[in-house]
C-alpha cells in the first residue's frame, strides 16, 4: 500500500515548573521544579582513599560533594562551581596547598568560601595565611568530630559526639 505513513500520536504530558527555575523531568515524566539548593563542599585531596571517603561522607549528610586531586584542578573547580566550603590538604601534587590557599582567598569567585585545612603534615603556616583558614584539622581525625567541623564552617548545627576511650592500645589511630 502506498500512501501516508500512520501518523503518530503523542499524548501531551502536563509540564509544570517554578517561573525562571530549571526544568527536571522527574520519574513520571512530569517536569519539577527543583528542590532547595544543597550546599556544596569542594574536596581537594589527592589520596584517592581520603578523598573518597570525605566526599561519601559528605553526602551522606546531604551536602554536595565534590573531588579535585591537585592544586590547578582544585582553583578551576572552585572557580566554576563556587562551593560554600572548601576541604583542602596541605601537600598536593603540582601545586603546594599554601599556595592554592592564598590563591583561592585571593580571587574573588572564590574568597566567600570558607576553608578547613584537613593535613597529615604538620600546619606550617604563618600569621597570615592562618586568618584564611576557617579550621584546621590533623590527619588522622574522628569523621564525627570531623563532620562537626564541616557543619560549624557551613553554619549548619553541630551533632553530639561522645567522648571515645582511646588507650595506647590503639596506635593504629596515630599511626599510618
Amino acid at each position: 500500500m502506498r500512501g501516508k505513513p500512520a501518523r503518530k500520536t503523542q499524548h501531551a504530558r502536563p509540564r509544570t515548573r517554578a517561573k525562571g527555575a530549571p526544568a527536571t523531568e522527574g520519574t513520571n515524566g512530569v517536569v519539577q521544579a527543583p528542590g532547595p539548593r544543597r550546599k556544596c563542599v569542594l574536596v581537594v585531596e589527592d589520596n584517592a582513599t581520603i578523598g573518597g571517603l570525605l566526599v561519601a561522607l559528605l553526602r551522606e549528610e546531604g551536602y554536595r560533594g565534590l573531588r579535585a586531586w591537585d592544586g590547578r584542578e582544585a582553583i578551576k573547580m572552585a572557580r566554576d562551581r563556587r562551593p560554600d566550603l572548601i576541604v583542602l590538604d596541605l601537600s598536593l601534587p603540582y601545586r603546594d596547598g599554601v599556595e592554592v590557599l592564598r590563591e583561592l582567598k585571593a580571587s574573588e569567585e572564590t574568597a566567600h568560601a570558607p576553608i578547613v585545612i584537613v593535613s597529615g603534615s604538620a600546619l606550617e603556616l604563618t600569621a597570615e595565611d592562618r586568618e584564611l583558614v576557617t579550621e584546621s584539622v590533623t590527619k588522622p581525625f574522628d569523621i564525627d568530630r570531623l563532620m562537626n567541623v564541616f557543619r560549624r564552617a557551613l553554619g549548619d548545627p553541630e551533632q553530639d559526639v561522645p567522648e571515645r576511650g582511646y588507650g595506647p592500645g590503639d596506635t593504629h589511630l596515630t599511626t599510618w
